[in-house]
């Protein structure tokens, strides 16, 4: 059994900790946040966007308990000082936001760690996508990109594999996040992520695609897209825009995407459907894409959209988390 623990108990860290504990493979043995463990406690039992936590949860010194099970938490601001050694900890889920750098991630090997998966996006670490390059991942420290890049990557993969793809550009739709602000306030990042989140649809600049491109690097400089935030928490959809290197049909693309989608390689992480889905129907979906068939145009053979839901927290989580599992 594969020991991990978290770095950062954030949004994605809560989650992981959450889909590991529905696992048999995996056993969570350290925390470390610097919020206080009753914080953290309180936000891992209460979740407005999943809702109470099934699992009983509370605080006995310096650890959380999971129904009994003990979880050591720590507040340190420096990694080599955490104790990874201490709690034979093999794989560390980085999920600060800000350790996001080769040099950094290393810090947590010298701390005692055999594996560092970062959970997000990355300058200078191999980018790995589970189900579309899996083996990349074999590796001490890579990062698993971003819930937009898992969820168009393996529709990308799929459809350049089976159909080719000259060029494509990336739309989603996607939920708010804590980058964003709750009233209009100045950004750092970009003026329209400093409105209001809750009260408009707000065009953003994404490294999406671009993050694809490292995954599948045959696609560098064929592959871009945007984002628009919108007033909702969670659940987003990717509108993946291409040109096909043949004349295709709808009846075709979604015939691909259903077969690839019942594949050992894929039934984990690609889903399908014809129902009449909104954002709120995906909601803690394990998948890192649920094309919506329904959806697929072709325009003269060649020009062709797909539409593909995802739950832009948990799913992405789940990604990680399959991903640890097959080191």
């Amino acid at each position: 059994m594969k020991k991990i623990a978290i770095n950062g108990f954030g949004r994605i860290g809560r989650a992981a900790l959450k889909v590991i504990f529905e696992t048999t493979d995996l056993e969570l043995v350290g925390i470390n946040d610097l919020m206080s463990i009753e914080n953290a406690a309180y936000l891992l039992k209460y979740d407005t966007n999943y809702g109470k936590y099934e699992k009983a949860v509370a605080v006995e010194g310096d650890t959380i308990l999971i129904d009994g099970k003990a979880i050591k938490y720590t507040s340190i601001r420096d990694i080599e000082n955490l104790p990874w050694k201490e709690l034979e900890a093999e794989v560390i889920i980085e999920s600060t936001g800000i350790f996001t750098s080769q040099a950094a991630a290393d810090q947590h090997l010298a701390a005692g760690a055999k594996f560092v998966v970062i959970s997000g996006p990355t300058k200078d670490t191999p980018t790995v996508v589970h189900g579309v390059n899996t083996e990349a991942g074999k590796v001490a420290v890579f990062s698993c990109a971003s819930c937009t890049t898992n969820n168009i990557s393996p529709v990308i993969e799929i459809l350049g594999r089976r159909l080719g793809i000259k060029k494509a550009i990336l739309n989603t739709t996607h939920a708010y996040t804590a980058s964003q602000t709750l009233v209009d306030a100045p950004s750092k990042r970009e003026p329209r992520m400093g409105r209001a989140a809750a009260n408009n649809l707000a065009p953003a600049a994404t490294g999406a695609a671009i993050a694809t491109t490292k995954a599948l690097p045959q696609y560098a400089g064929k592959f871009d897209g945007i984002a628009v935030r919108v007033p909702v928490a969670v659940g987003s959809i990717s509108d993946i825009t291409f040109i096909a290197e043949r004349p295709t049909s709808v009846e075709e693309i979604n015939q691909i995407l259903t077969e690839e989608a019942a594949t050992p390689r894929y039934e984990k992480v690609l889903a399908v459907t014809d129902e009449p889905l909104v954002s709120s129907d995906i909601v803690k979906s394990p998948f890192a894409a649920t094309v919506d068939l329904e959806m697929t145009r072709v325009v003269d053979g060649d020009l062709v959209k797909v539409m593909a839901w995802y739950d832009n927290e948990w799913g992405f989580t789940n990604q990680m988390i399959r991903q640890i599992q097959s080191l």
